[in-house]
């Protein structure tokens, strides 16, 4: 178990969605909401590159044309 040097300090190899402060980091970079981030990370895993490539996919899917 990895442990933070610095008070704040966010470990950028795994995505733990059960610390706050991560949660909301990761939030915030991938612009999703927590409760969004947590749902994915435990879909995909806590991989911040699978995260990312899960949010991506998404919001692609639900990019819909204009009429």
């Amino acid at each position: 178990m990895q442990q933070r040097n610095l008070a704040g300090s966010v470990d950028g190899i795994r995505i733990n969605a059960n610390d706050m402060f991560e949660c909301k980091y990761w939030a915030k970079k991938f612009g999703v909401t927590a409760s969004e981030l947590k749902s994915v990370v435990k879909a995909v895993g806590d991989s911040p590159s699978a995260v990312r490539s899960r949010i991506e996919k998404t919001a692609k899917k639900l990019s819909l044309p204009a009429i």
